[in-house]
């Protein structure tokens, strides 16, 4: 099948100007795409080099929206009537090969919902660090490593939301990223969601899209909190409002372990999710402002 549309290409811009550029990079001999970039860190100062201007757009989001949030304005801003297929990328991701050629070749199927690709570390690219996601109770890992060794696409629970290439229709149907989850999860219920009205969700060993995967920010008080919120949440929409909440809130005591002052930062989760405080830049910053001198 010939496939002569463009994909719609967000890219989120967050921190390194560098990684976005070499995220650029890789991706700018790809004839049929569309680049956005859409600027979601707080300075709001990347602008597009000369060299750029003929192939890039630029979306500025003010600097204060959650992961899902600022995607869903990428592709609500740059769609067009032709395109029938989207890909999300973080700035720390880099494309290798036919990788882009491979996924939109699977997203072909009339059973394909969205498809990601294996993603190895960029520091190590022998090494993996996911193809692919489990959704297990209402924890998430990133895996498909022990389907390694086959080079066909194959089924799983949901994509890591580094890089994802979905059809437009479909990003419809679920009405984009669930916008509830400030970062993490929100990728989740959104293949979950796809899969309620029976699409496949798939990964493809052989497309290789690397990526910088951040370490420090799981310690970080701010990440804990979000990090508890965002299982509660999970959990809710996996067993309701109730037991879901008692279910995680049990669950994530957990993560009172994790620093001196965990058991605060849960106890203030807990809180705020019962009394319905959002969960955004602004409460994270709150957060952050309490707990780091």
């Amino acid at each position: 099948m010939e496939i002569t549309r463009p994909i719609l290409t967000i890219i989120l811009h967050y921190g390194s100007e560098l990684y976005t550029w070499n995220c650029v990079e890789s991706l700018i001999d790809y004839k049929l795409l569309d680049i956005l970039i859409v600027d979601n860190d707080p300075s709001q100062n990347i602008d597009i080099p000369l060299k750029y201007l003929d192939r890039i757009r630029l979306l500025r989001t003010g600097g204060i929206a959650g992961f899902a949030q600022a995607n869903n304005m990428g592709v609500n801003f740059g769609r067009k009537k032709y395109h029938d297929c989207i890909l999300i990328l973080n700035n720390d991701t880099f494309v290798i090969g036919n990788a882009l050629q491979e996924m939109r070749f699977v997203l072909t199927r009339n059973d394909v919902g969205a498809v990601g690709p294996c993603m190895p570390y960029a520091d190590e690219p022998t090494k993996i660090w996911a193809c692919g996601g489990v959704v297990k109770r209402f924890r998430l890992r990133v895996g498909g490593i022990e389907n390694m060794h086959d080079v066909k696409a194959y089924d799983v629970d949901y994509l890591p939301g580094a890089a994802i290439m979905c059809k437009l229709h479909v990003w419809d149907l679920v009405a984009g990223l669930p916008e509830k989850y400030f970062l993490a999860y929100e990728e989740a219920e959104f293949a979950l969601r796809i899969k309620a009205f029976n699409y496949r969700i798939m990964a493809l060993p052989t497309a290789r899209i690397l990526h910088h995967v951040g370490m420090s920010m799981d310690i970080q008080p701010m990440y804990i909190y979000n990090a508890i919120r965002n299982r509660i949440i999970f959990s809710k929409y996996l067993f309701g409002r109730y037991f879901g909440f008692l279910y995680a809130s049990i669950i994530t005591i957990r993560e009172i372990f994790k620093s001196k002052i965990g058991f605060s930062l849960w106890l203030c989760a807990i809180r705020d999710e019962i009394t319905g405080e959002p969960l955004n830049r602004s409460s994270l910053q709150v957060i952050k402002n309490k707990y780091i001198k």
